[in-house]
């Protein structure tokens, strides 16, 4: 593997176990305590802190199957606080923006940024800054491409702990160190093939043949062999409008009644269409699906599911739940205790865009009621205003027993200072 002199290099930031680290940033009585946090309905563990996870703690697991672990070495449990954790991701990423020319948000916690040769020292000023300004740790991996960056983040969080960590030709030999299934890009059934032929690293891969990759499995784990060689075959991703947006969840109980359903899934659906106009779309496609909970074994089981095409696409709260309960209707079958309901909006365009039919006037269909109701919401808090479909008294949401408070976005959950 030879490399010549790069113009560019990439690093790959990302937040050190996120969730628990936001959990811990108002809890400054945890930060030695192992932290988990729970997923919808305090069902699975979705979050470890680094204590939590050199206790046996396993991602994904139930949480009743490590309750007695948690009594017994004093874990502290959360439930999930998307709130605090989507505002103190926003404030992340607007930081890195600030310092950096070019980025790209990869998920909650991560973001890639593109950097000259002389910037790369820069890496350490901005994760002070970050932990000055928000107090989220973070790691940092540069490399000359996007999938050794990812390589060299790895190597920085997992392996060596230490913040930062740039993966050059003097130090290329970490890739025999590197597991073929953590190779960015490698899912578990290409990971599994590739041990099959003997490729159980990453620095195996990146001496594989090119050829025989891209005959044995296709172009992408071709670009990623490249990359593993120094090849920039990835660039940045510029911003793009999600092409559906789902809104779904598990009910806290199970439910048998239509009106219950009801309310949640316009619940739901209200959550939907704010998402669809935030990124200033509407809709074409609505669809609906119910079931019964498929590990109730004793329970006769259940699922269905309806679409519905509209006339003119929408992003109106009020007509797509409309259509939302019309399907629920057609789908909703007495006799069953159902666990979960859903609403996912398709076939996406730019709300800029319409094109009328024949029977429509031409009349704008531009409605300021929405956009009002959203900034609303947006200051005062989620529900502030909403749609009469989704009940008074929501008893069907799901369990949150153990969440913290919503510190930098409801007033009343300001965190308080005593002297």
């Amino acid at each position: 593997m030879s490399y010549t002199p790069f113009k560019s290099y990439f690093a790959l930031i990302d937040a050190n176990n996120f969730y628990a680290s936001c959990e811990r940033l108002f809890r400054p009585d945890l930060i030695t305590t192992p932290i988990i946090v729970l997923s919808n309905n305090d069902g699975c563990v979705i979050a470890r802190s680094n204590e939590a996870k050199k206790m046996g703690i396993e991602m994904g697991v139930p949480f009743h199957q490590v309750k007695h672990l948690c009594h017994k070495h004093h874990i502290h449990v959360f439930s999930s606080n998307y709130a605090l954790y989507g505002d103190l991701s926003n404030r992340l990423m607007h930081i890195i923006a600030d310092n950096v020319p070019t980025m790209e948000i990869y998920s909650i916690d991560e973001a890639f940024v593109e950097l000259q040769r002389q910037e790369i020292t820069l890496m350490h000023q901005l994760r002070g800054t970050i932990l000055q300004h928000i107090g989220v740790p973070v790691s940092i991996g540069i490399g000359p491409t996007k999938t050794l960056a990812k390589v060299a983040n790895h190597i920085a969080k997992r392996v060596l702990y230490q913040p930062i960590f740039e993966i050059n030709q003097e130090n290329i030999d970490w890739l025999k160190h590197i597991p073929i299934h953590d190779v960015w890009g490698v899912g578990r059934r290409w990971g599994q093939k590739l041990m099959a032929l003997g490729i159980t690293t990453a620095h195996d891969l990146a001496h594989a043949n090119s050829e025989f990759i891209r005959k044995h499995f296709n172009v992408v784990l071709t670009r990623i062999v490249r990359e593993l060689n120094g090849i920039n075959c990835l660039e940045l991703d510029a911003p793009s409008n999600k092409k559906s947006i789902v809104s779904s969840k598990s009910f806290s109980k199970a439910l048998h009644d239509y009106d219950s359903i009801s309310h949640a899934l316009s619940h739901y659906c209200a959550r939907a269409s704010e998402k669809l106009r935030a990124q200033g779309s509407k809709a074409n496609f609505i669809h609906v699906f119910l079931k019964t909970n498929p590990f109730s074994k004793n329970s006769p089981q259940y699922r269905n599911a309806c679409g519905y095409r509209l006339i003119m696409p929408s992003d109106d709260t009020r007509e797509l739940v409309t259509h939302a309960k019309h399907c629920l209707k057609i789908i909703y079958r007495q006799g069953y205790r159902y666990h979960k309901t859903g609403v996912m909006l398709s076939d996406l365009q730019s709300k800029t865009i319409q094109q009328y039919s024949l029977l429509e006037t031409g009349k704008s269909q531009a409605n300021p009621l929405m956009p009002l109701i959203d900034c609303i919401n947006r200051r005062y808090g989620t529900s502030t205003i909403k749609v009469a479909a989704e009940g008074l008294h929501q008893t069907w949401r799901p369990l949150s027993l153990k969440r913290s408070p919503h510190y930098t976005t409801q007033w009343q959950d300001l965190a308080k200072a005593s002297c």
